[in-house]
């Protein structure tokens, strides 16, 4: 077993853990920690029932007191239907910057850098950066309004 495949397995391990484990957001946070996830800040809560990306779970990043609620799905990889050569997906980083929320069943299916104090609106599906300070919602999710 290759090196590559001890780390990823260990990865799996605690991703699966942090999802279907009955434990607080904080302790779910410290378990995606070892799964991978560069979580930066303290106080991030992540709530039941949050998919990420098992592929590449090191290109996500979660600020401080940033704020998941229970189904979101994060992904780091996306569909580039421009490509003809065979691979039909690409990888690139998602960046939770400090104090955002994400409201419940939020999916974010791009490369993606969601602001610092912005909002994400329940069932909203993120295909592109939210600056900071704002409030989005929808399918795909569109500007509210400012805070």
């Amino acid at each position: 077993m290759s090196r590559y495949n001890i780390k990823r397995f260990w990865n799996l391990f605690w991703l699966g853990m942090a999802k279907y484990f009955p434990c607080t957001g904080q302790q779910r946070a410290k378990m995606l920690k070892m799964g991978g996830v560069r979580i930066t800040g303290v106080k991030s809560f992540i709530g039941r029932n949050v998919s990420f990306d098992t592929l590449r779970p090191e290109l996500i990043t979660i600020g401080e007191h940033v704020h998941i609620a229970s189904g979101c799905v994060i992904l780091t990889h996306f569909i580039d239907a421009t490509k003809s050569d065979g691979t039909w997906y690409e990888f690139g980083p998602v960046t939770l910057e400090k104090y955002c929320f994400l409201g419940i069943n939020t999916i974010i299916c791009n490369s993606v850098t969601i602001g610092e104090n912005s909002i994400v609106g329940a069932g909203s599906i993120v295909t592109k950066d939210i600056p900071a300070h704002e409030i989005w919602a929808g399918n795909p999710a569109r500007f509210i309004r400012k805070r």
